[in-house]
C-alpha cells in the first residue's frame, strides 16, 4: 500500500515541478496572484458591505484559498482520468492513483497559500493564534470532500464527456451563492442561501477556527457527515466501475 501511496505522491510532486519549471517562484506565482485578489476585492467589498477592513480581508483571504483548493480539485478531477488516457491504458497504474495524483497537488497548493490565510490572521487579530487545531480539523474534511468529489466526477466525466464543463459551470455558480466574497452576516440566519447549500457548511468547518466568532461546531459536525456518506458513495462507485473505466477511455 504504501508503494501506491508514493506513485500518486511522485507524480503530484511531478506535476507542480514540471508546470513551475524554470519558473523564479514556482508555486507562490498562485499564493501572490491570490493574495492581490484577496486584498483588491476586499478593499473594495469591506466599503460596500460595511465592514471592518482588516477581519474582511482576512475573511476573503481564507475563503478563496479554500475554495480554490476544493474547486480546483474538483474541476482538475473531472479531467483527470480523460487526460490520463495514455498512462492508463498502457502502464498497471489504478484510476485511483490518478483521482490521488490531482487531490495530491492541489494539497501542495494549498499549503503553499494556508501562508496567506495566517498572514492575514496575525494582521487581524495579532493577539490570538484562535483555534488552530479545529483549522486543520475542518481542513482535512476538505480534503477529504476534494477527495470524493473529484472520484465521482472523474468517473462519469470518462463515461459522458459532457461533465467537465458541467462541473465548471456548477462550481462557478456556487461560488457565487455561497459565503466566499461576501459574509454570512449579510443575510438572516434561515437564508437558504445558508441552511441548504452544503458548500457553506463545508467552508465554514475550516473557516469559523480562524474567525472571531469561534468554531462553528455544527458546520463541522454537517461537513463530517457529508464526508463519510460521500466518501462511501465514491468508493461504492469506484468499486463497480474501476474495471470499465479502461474501455470507456
Amino acid at each position: 500500500m504504501s508503494g501506491v501511496s508514493m506513485v500518486w505522491l511522485r507524480l503530484a510532486q511531478f506535476d507542480i515541478r514540471l508546470r513551475y519549471r524554470n519558473s523564479t517562484f514556482g508555486p507562490f506565482w498562485i499564493t501572490l496572484n491570490t493574495a492581490i485578489f484577496a486584498l483588491s476585492v476586499g478593499l473594495l467589498y469591506a466599503v460596500l458591505f460595511k465592514q471592518p477592513i482588516r477581519e474582511f480581508i482576512h475573511h476573503l483571504a481564507t475563503s478563496v484559498v479554500l475554495w480554490q483548493f476544493l474547486s480546483g480539485a474538483i474541476i482538475e478531477g473531472s479531467e483527470t482520468l480523460i487526460g490520463s488516457h495514455d498512462l492508463l491504458l498502457n502502464t498497471k497504474i489504478s484510476p485511483a492513483s490518478c483521482i490521488f495524483r490531482c487531490v495530491s497537488k492541489n494539497i501542495i497548493i494549498l499549503m503553499h497559500n494556508v501562508l496567506i490565510i495566517f498572514i492575514t490572521l496575525i494582521i487581524a487579530y495579532p493577539n490570538s493564534g484562535l483555534n488552530i487545531p479545529m483549522f486543520i480539523v475542518g481542513t482535512a474534511l476538505l480534503a477529504a470532500h476534494a477527495a470524493w468529489i473529484s472520484t465521482i466526477v472523474a468517473i462519469v466525466s470518462v463515461r459522458y464527456r459532457d461533465v467537465p464543463l458541467i462541473t465548471a459551470a456548477v462550481m462557478q455558480l456556487l461560488f457565487m451563492l455561497s459565503p466566499i466574497i461576501w459574509t454570512a452576516k449579510v443575510l438572516p440566519t434561515s437564508s437558504p442561501f445558508l441552511v441548504y447549500n452544503p458548500v457553506a457548511y463545508i467552508i465554514d468547518a475550516a473557516r469559523t477556527p480562524l474567525m472571531s466568532d469561534g468554531t462553528d461546531y455544527m458546520s463541522v459536525l454537517v461537513s463530517a457527515i457529508i464526508a463519510g456518506a460521500g466518501s462511501i458513495a465514491a468508493y461504492l462507485l469506484y468499486r463497480r466501475t474501476e474495471h470499465r473505466i479502461p474501455y470507456w477511455l
